[in-house]
């Protein structure tokens, strides 16, 4: 919607001048107000220029966004340390030592999903905003989400667990190869966006310390694995469905911005992801839980904040 005014000012002297304007915000959203600038001194010289200034909405700020905000780092440090005390050092070990199934996954996670993002949001036609937004989605990692759903589905906790550290290292050159790239030819020519290194330096630590942590805890207490294996599976059941139901309560004022377009294409991108990935596993002759595992880490792309 395009709006038209006009503001006159009667002024002769030098101070500057303050003209407050109230924009009420209907959508959680970016857009410009252009004005042109026109003075016209004593003499009845015009000068004008073109100006610009971007607007930005953000979310809204309610008692119950921040009490979910906030759990959330604390329940992943707990989830990263039971992890953590379950990994075993040489499997680990034999994942580097041969790093056949990071190298599928990596591929999955910064070179399939990314244009699975482009290819969507391109075909659908999807507006400039939105489009940026499911491509970022297929170029970031994705998360303890993953290594949740791992233990659940009975997959490889080291491999998930390591996939998921290198994609986070990786994501500081992968993030910005990408958005300078194509998503500079087709998005960023029209939006302005700043890469989180702060975030991803946060969620690298969010990631590494509780698994160092429980390793530690692992080695110097070993009965604590057994217990940690009996309730690991009900735990990340439940948060699962935690975080699910009530992530989904604080940001259901975000469903009132997705069309029937969106709604039925989006989840491509997920759904081809896993896909996709197992396939690729498949044929690089990896184990059953070996697919499992990277088809979850490429498909399962999400943020619980």
């Amino acid at each position: 919607m395009n709006a038209f005014c006009i503001v006159i000012v009667n002024h002769i002297d030098s101070s500057t001048i303050v003209i407050n304007l109230k924009v009420e915000a209907l959508r959680i959203n970016q857009t410009f107000i252009h004005y042109v600038l026109k003075t016209i001194d004593t003499q009845n010289h015009e000068e004008s220029e073109n100006c610009s200034m971007r607007i930005a909405t953000l979310p809204p700020r309610r008692l119950i966004n921040l009490i979910y905000t906030r759990s959330v780092p604390f329940i992943m440090i707990v989830v990263s340390v039971q992890m953590g005390i379950l990994l075993d050092l040489q499997v680990l070990k034999e994942l580097v030592r041969r790093p056949v199934a990071l190298g599928i996954g990596f591929i999955c996670q910064y070179f399939l999903m990314p244009m699975i993002g482009f290819a969507i949001s391109k075909l659908f036609r999807y507006p400039t905003l939105y489009g940026f937004g499911l491509f970022v989605v297929g170029c970031c990692p994705g998360g303890t989400a993953s290594n949740q759903l791992t233990v659940i589905f009975n997959g490889d906790l080291a491999l998930s667990a390591l996939m998921t550290f290198t994609s986070t290292i990786a994501s500081f050159f992968m993030m910005p190869l990408w958005f300078y790239t194509l998503g500079n030819y087709a998005y960023l020519r029209q939006l302005k966006i700043r890469i989180p290194f702060w975030d991803l330096m946060q969620s690298l630590a969010t990631i590494v310390g509780p698994l160092i942590l429980g390793l530690i805890v692992a080695y110097c207490i070993p009965k604590v694995k057994y217990y940690v294996t009996l309730m690991v599976k009900p735990v990340f059941i439940l948060l699962f469905f935690y975080f699910f139901g009530f992530g989904t309560y604080v940001n259901f004022y975000l469903f009132t911005y997705i069309d029937w377009r969106m709604a039925l294409t989006a989840p491509l991108l997920p759904w081809l992801g896993y896909f996709l990935a197992g396939v690729l596993a498949y044929l690089f002759r990896q184990d059953w839980i070996r697919v499992k595992t990277i088809a979850i880490e490429t498909g399962m792309y999400i943020d619980y904040s």
